[in-house]
């Protein structure tokens, strides 16, 4: 009978114990469950409602009629949405290098002792085009690149029509592009470089490896993972570029179809009524994201596996 009574009362302490281990592994899923919720609610079913939209006729309003591929298939033979692809891979490609070049170069510059106790005024100063509203810098672009009372016009004695000529109105988009950019990117690749290890460059100078040695050999091969992080989020940004372009030329939210980006695609349709289309440009757009991003990815891991 004492034995019964023992038995029972070390096997209490167990069940509690699994009962709360059991608890203890439901705590985390209890903190994460409001952004759970969010996610489900304000991203995955709008997602899936867009997709499914996308083969559908649909105005806002009344019955949605199934069209199945027929809205993918005209925005492929639509030679505006070619037009915009295009502008889109012009703003990407023509400011990638310039932002990302300059962006490491101050990082580096603000990591090395060069400037002193000027790092500190510095690296606000180049930061604060990222911390002033889109709307309100490039309102303030559009007054400097004024055909008439615009300062460079005005400053350099030009007459360019920074904003009307077809040829050059798209250089006034990646002007401001790098302006606000680089940076953002700096503080992203400061950070990378204080994660590298301070006793590798002391390895390096005895060595008798030069500054540029140390860069080339040390820094960029270990800030390649932070190089692959901020080559995807410019890709991603500059794809989904839309008031840079709209305000900075055409003053409102329709821009020419010389420099239209192809988020155009996306609001010009619902601004119409046709939302399966637009929701059919907003898929193609994420494809393209969605590609260039594995490339991006592809040729790390490839130049990673050479080094």
């Amino acid at each position: 009978m004492r034995a019964k009574i023992k038995a029972k009362m070390q096997a209490k302490p167990i069940v509690r114990t699994a009962i709360g281990s059991r608890r203890d592994r439901m705590v985390p899923y209890l903190f994460i469950l409001p952004y759970l919720i969010s996610f489900v609610l304000f991203f995955a079913f709008p997602a899936g409602y867009s997709f499914v939209l996308s083969f559908f006729n649909y105005k806002g309003y009344g019955v949605a009629r199934f069209v199945g591929l027929q809205n993918y298939i005209s925005l492929l033979n639509y030679s505006g949405f070619w037009k915009s692809i295009g502008n889109t891979l012009f703003y990407f490609g023509v400011h990638l290098i310039p932002v990302m070049g300059g962006a490491f170069l101050f990082a580096l510059l603000l990591q090395s002792t060069v400037l002193g106790k000027w790092q500190k005024v510095f690296k606000p100063i180049l930061f604060l085009p990222q911390v002033i509203p889109v709307m309100a810098a490039t309102l303030t672009f559009r007054i400097i690149f004024a055909t008439n009372t615009g300062a460079i016009n005005q400053v350099l004695g030009l007459g360019v029509r920074w904003l009307e000529d077809p040829s050059v109105m798209r250089w006034s988009v990646i002007i401001l592009l790098i302006w606000r950019a680089t940076g953002w990117f700096m503080i992203v690749f400061l950070a990378g470089l204080t994660t590298i290890n301070p006793s590798l460059y002391e390895a390096a100078i005895l060595d008798g490896a030069s500054a540029f040695q140390r860069t080339t050999r040390v820094t960029i091969p270990l800030m390649r993972p932070i190089f692959l992080f901020a080559f995807i989020m410019d890709a991603i940004s500059s794809f989904k570029i839309y008031t840079e372009v709209n305000v900075l030329i055409g003053g409102t939210l329709n821009a020419p179809t010389d420099a239209m980006p192809i988020m155009n695609m996306v609001t010009n349709n619902m601004r119409n009524g046709s939302f399966g289309m637009a929701s059919a440009a907003g898929w193609l757009l994420f494809v393209m994201i969605l590609g260039v991003s594995i490339i991006e990815l592809i040729l790390m891991r490839e130049r990673r596996a050479q080094a």
